[in-house]
């Protein structure tokens, strides 16, 4: 596994944590989205097409319309960052897509642009979280029920 990418895995795994924890519906819908989609990232990573991974430019494609969706169904300002830095991912699957010889070298520059906007895209979910802690929103974990309440009895 290479540095940036064992710094990008670990980052994720923290912001999700602290997300889960600190953010709200929304920010937990964005966990959600986000580990559906790298988990799917895994299972689609083999379906190539000459070489273009289609697989994850599939499973990108699905992760932008998930975020868009988000979006445009709530009132977060982080959701429509990490939708457009998704699409600025769909803008290089398909120049990838149309390069018309494709090497080695060119999907490892797409492979690496990937993963700077996948921080990026993970950065604007810390900043959702950070804004809301900032505004003094509490967090939906905060009003859980951890244990199982025992029924009363009259």
């Amino acid at each position: 596994m290479a540095p940036f990418q064992l710094f990008y895995l670990v980052l994720s795994l923290l912001i999700f944590a602290v997300a889960w924890m600190r953010g709200g519906h929304t920010e937990r819908a964005g966990v959600a989205i986000f580990v559906f989609a790298f988990l799917a990232s895994f299972v689609a990573q083999v379906i190539t097409l000459n070489g273009f991974r289609l697989g994850e430019a599939l499973v990108d494609l699905v992760f932008f319309f998930a975020l868009a969706w988000l979006a445009v169904r709530r009132d977060r300002w982080w959701t429509l960052a990490a939708a457009a830095f998704s699409g600025v991912t769909m803008i290089a699957h398909v120049l990838v897509f149309t390069t018309p010889e494709l090497d080695m070298a060119h999907i490892r520059m797409d492979v690496a642009s990937r993963w700077g906007i996948g921080v990026l895209v993970v950065l604007c979910l810390a900043a959702g979280v950070l804004e809301r802690w900032m505004a003094g929103e509490a967090p939906v974990s905060a009003s859980a029920r951890w244990r199982r309440t025992e029924p009363r009895v009259t």
